[in-house]
């Protein structure tokens, strides 16, 4: 068969709303996950043994299960005992839980390698913990976390073609959709994996120039 993308520039429009649908997914789930992670991290960190062990156990079993095994049980679990969720809902579920077990992870190797000094300062000129951990602890350990965090994005990116598998209409099921429609496999996936590139490479590309800010802040 000889390649011929001719016939698929009439569906690229198709393929970036797509593109977007899986953008905005990893958007929301990247911010919800990241919020979310910084508490967990708070819980890991605390003096209290019952946090440490929740915060702990729930970071053992997201990180060593599939995010696939996770979207199922979110979708297809929860909805046979009647919690039902719609694929949009589910993936950013899905999504945002996983992300924020990474995160927390994260957050807790980035804050380590704040100096013990800074923190012994923050607390001799008797600041309150939360400014302390705002100002001294957070912002420099924000600097150290930012390739980790970046990487994790294009993970998360990604990882958003799971939606496929419960008909979301994000990029990966577009492009099988539009596999089955003009039945020119090499053509379709070629565009698409060269759309997953490309936003990925941009992803990068942005995240070193918000590092390079970052030092200078």
């Amino acid at each position: 068969m000889t390649l011929y993308f001719g016939d698929i520039l009439p569906y690229l429009p198709v393929m970036l709303k797509a593109l977007w649908v899986s953008i905005y997914v990893t958007l929301i789930s990247f911010a919800a996950g990241g919020v979310l992670g910084i508490f967990i991290y708070l819980a890991k960190a605390s003096r209290y043994k019952a946090l440490q062990l929740i915060s702990n156990g729930y970071i053992e079993v997201i990180r060593n299960t599939p995010l696939l095994v996770q979207l199922y049980l979110i979708y297809f679990g929860l909805g046979s005992i009647g919690i039902n969720f719609n694929p949009l809902w589910s993936v950013l579920i899905g999504m945002t839980l996983n992300n924020s077990a990474y995160t927390a992870e994260i957050f807790r190797a980035g804050i380590s390698a704040v100096p013990k000094g800074l923190r012994e300062a923050g607390t001799a000129l008797g600041m309150p913990f939360h400014k302390t951990f705002r100002y001294v602890i957070l912002k420099p350990g924000i600097r150290n976390v930012l390739p980790a965090l970046t990487n994790q994005f294009i993970v998360l990116f990604l990882f958003s073609s799971i939606g496929s598998v419960i008909a979301l209409d994000e990029l990966t099921s577009t492009l099988q959709n539009l596999n089955s429609q003009t039945l020119r496999t090499l053509e379709i996936f070629t565009v698409g994996a060269l759309l997953y590139f490309l936003t990925s490479a941009a992803i990068a590309f942005s995240s070193k120039i918000t590092e390079r800010l970052a030092f200078r802040w």
